[in-house]
């Protein structure tokens, strides 16, 4: 419904501007408030550590079947599908499906691995590729810096960092804020969403079946022989399952790497997403 609401506020006399605006309260407020509200109670076991080991061995597959399935395309088809395949939508998509499949409990394990995986990936990986296709160097500074100052990154250090009682007097008012990511989220990826199907039918396919079930089938034959926590477990499986980061296929579509492909794996993955994980959570 809020995906709904999104796309069709584009018909309306509504700035194009408009999910930046959603997204930077996003980032400056309610993914800060919801670190600091759920993070904390966390309990810090090996359970915790494949969660974060499963997005970075993911990333690694990712990479490699890219440059399988691409070794005959031309370097913008695989500049486009090594940013759109190996990053998932994690947050913006995956915390309101990880709290509606697993529930609110399960927020907190998604921010570990949204922040200290997908975010991470974008900041590094995801830089390095932008710059490697575009100019054909790597600033490591600029990444490093674009990593620190990361507001959510920021909240998360600190959460780390705290005891639960330390935000017991204002707890009130950070669930008021959280309660705000979901709904803008979803408002904010409908009113992105664009839906080209392109000249790289083929390709396409193959990538979108890796992005969306095979992954999510590589991270459930790592979990799987870990004596791990079952919140832990299905969180790791459904996250890895996420569609393309919107993130990521804007930063493809501006830097012109195969801007209609780029644009396809984001907004036809997210609808076929939404058939695939209900699918993924049932045979879990």
């Amino acid at each position: 419904f809020l995906l709904t609401v999104g796309y069709f506020l584009r018909y309306l006399n509504i700035s194009k501007e408009f999910p930046k605006s959603l997204n930077t309260f996003i980032i400056y407020i309610s993914l800060p408030a919801t670190i600091l509200l759920q993070v904390p109670k966390l309990s810090f076991d090996t359970s915790l550590i494949s969660l974060i080991i499963t997005p970075w061995l993911l990333l690694i597959f990712a990479v490699i079947a890219v440059l399988v399935i691409t070794k005959n395309y031309s370097s913008d088809v695989r500049a486009s599908l090594l940013m759109t395949v190996p990053l998932g939508n994690t947050s913006f998509v995956g915390i309101p499906l990880i709290e509606t499949f697993i529930g609110s409990n399960a927020i907190g394990y998604a921010l570990i691995y949204d922040q200290l995986g997908s975010f991470l990936m974008l900041s590094i990986y995801g830089g390095a590729i932008l710059a490697y296709y575009e100019h054909g160097k790597i600033d490591v500074l600029f990444l490093l810096k674009k990593i620190l100052f990361f507001p959510p990154f920021i909240f998360l250090i600190i959460a780390f960092s705290v005891k639960v009682s330390f935000f017991s007097n204002v707890e009130s008012y950070l669930k008021i804020l959280s309660q705000t990511l979901v709904p803008l989220a979803l408002v904010s990826v409908g009113f992105s969403l664009v839906f080209k199907l392109n000249e790289f039918k083929a390709i396409f396919v193959k990538a979108l079946f890796l992005k969306l079930l095979v992954l999510p089938f590589i991270a459930f034959l790592f979990l799987y022989p870990f004596d791990i926590e079952e919140v832990v477990f299905k969180t790791a499986i459904l996250e890895s399952a996420m569609p393309s980061m919107i993130t990521a296929g804007a930063l493809a579509i501006n830097a012109n790497f195969a801007p209609n492909l780029s644009a396809s794996m984001v907004g036809i993955g997210l609808l076929v997403s939404l058939v695939t994980i209900p699918i993924i959570n049932l045979l879990i």
